[in-house]
C-alpha cells in the first residue's frame, strides 16, 4: 500500500503545482484510511492547499487525476480544501473536514 501511496501523492502533487498551488498536505480518508475496504473500494483523498482553488479548477484537476488513476487501474475521489477552510471548519462536526482531519491518514 505504500508504494500505492507514494505515488498517488507524486501524481497529486504534480496536478496541483501545475495550476499554481502548493500542496501542504494530503489525506487518504474512508473505508481505505479505517481499513475495511472491499478489493472494488474507491480511494478517497483529502488534499490541503495553500489558498482556495476555485471551484473550476477544482473541477478540472480532479477530472485530471480521475484519468491518471484509471490508468493505474483504480478510482479515487479527490477533494480539495485551503489549510484557512480547514481551520476554520476543522472543530464543525457539520463539516466533513472535521471527520476528515479527525480519521484521516497522512500520505
Amino acid at each position: 500500500m505504500q508504494d500505492v501511496l507514494a505515488q498517488v501523492r507524486a501524481i497529486i502533487t504534480g496536478e496541483v503545482e501545475q495550476e499554481g498551488y502548493r500542496v501542504l498536505r494530503i489525506l487518504l480518508f474512508g473505508s481505505r484510511a479505517r481499513g475495511d475496504a472491499r478489493p472494488d473500494s474507491d480511494w478517497d483523498f483529502f488534499v490541503i492547499t495553500d489558498r482556495e482553488p476555485s471551484r473550476q479548477e477544482k473541477a478540472e484537476i480532479a477530472s485530471r487525476l480521475s484519468c491518471r488513476f484509471a490508468e493505474l487501474g483504480f478510482y479515487a475521489d479527490v477533494l480539495f480544501q485551503s489549510e484557512a477552510l480547514v481551520q476554520a471548519r476543522k472543530g464543525n462536526t457539520g463539516f466533513l473536514t472535521y471527520y476528515v482531519l479527525k480519521e484521516g491518514v497522512p500520505v
